[in-house]
């Protein structure tokens, strides 16, 4: 369906647009995560121990990601989204195809920081199209879809990691990893237009910095000031899961490169991508008739999943210790959506994509740079002694910051009236 006074071609449905940007979402993390089911081998090539693999896999990427997220947010605040999207996915794919090439642990390095640039232009506009396109009260709905391509984005990144990586080798998985994006750039180009928005800016913040006033803005909330630390803490758990759940599951539980990406394909692709949808239906319906439940959700989900999650890291038998892995997987990623309607209900809108580079700044700063990177230390060093079995319990020992994420999320909850 065309707008009403469209000049030119482009198709601006609020559903085809939002499918294109899931799209995005899902090669964002399919050229992300590759890296997770491909560790071992490339671990074994190089002969790199745990602590570096966890370096490629957290610090390298987060901290250019977060550190260019923010003057991207600023350019998307005033640019256009679409083409600030299509030329960040050209940019991380092409890098992503380029790691093939890697002759040792510092070309591995110097291509995960490409990514992480690259990566870094390509949520936060994503976030702010999606809320100018969708009312308030569709919002957590459209952007959980956004979320879900996650969900897809690593189901891919499992499934050509653990076959195509097993049958020709790690770096042809992160060949035909990468060629995709650059195709879906030009469809968003040429296909997709940028949605109105607000942009008018109060005349007191014309002269201030951006990223200032929305800092203030954020840190004068005390529900925002405590969801930026819930998403921070949630995030040293996610990633640490996501960087070293496959190598754990091929080193502890016997699993072959292909048979765990398979695995982890189906369960947290495809059983963590519909857990993601459908609490965003969940959220929106429980909210209509209290608000809270928008954000509560995450309380809930984040706590549901530790036990399970504790069940598939600690349990020695491999069948049970896959059943929980995939009950966790369904409540894992709950937490996303709500956590930026929330931020988009309670900042400025012209403020909205310098705030969310701020809390994926955070996100990814703490999560991604600490998470694997803190794992992979923890294995080498503290838990050593437990031979196979040692990622397995720095995974576990580092649940105890998810369980203070929920308890900042549900902090935050209590703000809303």
């Amino acid at each position: 369906m065309l707008s009403h006074g469209c000049k030119d071609d482009h198709i601006v449905s609020k559903g085809y647009t939002l499918s294109l940007l899931t799209a995005v979402f899902a090669i964002n993390q399919l050229d992300r995560q590759i890296l997770g089911i491909t560790l071992e081998a490339i671990g074994q090539e190089f002969d790199l121990s745990d602590t570096k693999l966890g370096i490629l896999s957290g610090l390298a990427f987060a901290v250019v990601f977060g550190a260019f997220g923010l003057p991207i947010a600023r350019l998307a605040a005033r640019g256009n989204r679409r083409n600030i999207i299509s030329l960040s996915l050209i940019a991380w794919s092409g890098l992503t195809a380029a790691t093939a090439g890697a002759q040792n642990f510092t070309h591995l390095a110097l291509a995960r920081i490409g990514v992480g640039i690259g990566e870094a232009g390509g949520v936060a506009p994503a976030h702010s199209m999606i809320t100018d396109l969708y009312p308030p009260e569709k919002r957590t709905s459209a952007m959980a879809t956004f979320v879900s391509g996650g969900n897809i984005g690593i189901l891919l990144a499992f499934l050509i990691g653990g076959i195509v990586g097993q049958e020709f080798g790690w770096r042809w998985a992160f060949v035909v990893a990468g060629v995709p994006g650059i195709l879906l750039a030009f469809l968003l180009r040429f296909t997709v237009r940028e949605p109105e928005r607000d942009i008018s800016v109060k005349a007191g913040e014309q002269n201030r910095s951006l990223f200032i006033a929305t800092s203030r803005a954020i840190f004068d909330d005390p529900g925002l000031r405590c969801a930026l630390f819930a998403i921070s803490l949630t995030g040293v758990v996610t990633f640490g899961a996501l960087a070293w759940t496959p190598t754990f599951a091929i080193r502890a539980l016997g699993l072959s490169q292909a048979q765990a990406g398979i695995f982890l394909a189906l369960s947290v692709g495809i059983g963590g991508g519909l857990g993601t949808w459908f609490s965003g239906r969940v959220a929106d319906r429980l909210g209509t008739s209290d608000p809270r439940w928008r954000l509560g959700i995450a309380v809930a989900g984040l706590l549901a999943a530790k036990p399970f999650i504790l069940g598939f890291l600690l349990l020695e038998s491999r069948p049970p210790a896959l059943g929980c892995l995939v009950v966790a997987t369904l409540f894992a990623g709950i937490f996303w959506a709500p956590t930026f309607v929330f931020l988009h209900s309670r900042i400025p809108s012209h403020m909205r994509p310098m705030a969310t580079a701020i809390f994926i700044f955070a996100f990814n700063l703490v999560g991604v740079g600490m998470g694997p990177t803190v794992v992979g230390l923890a294995s080498d060093t503290i838990f050593s002694g437990f031979g196979s079995r040692s990622l397995g319990v720095s995974l576990a020992v580092i649940q105890a910051v998810g369980v203070a994420g929920a308890w900042f999320y549900w902090k935050a909850m209590r703000t809303i009236s």
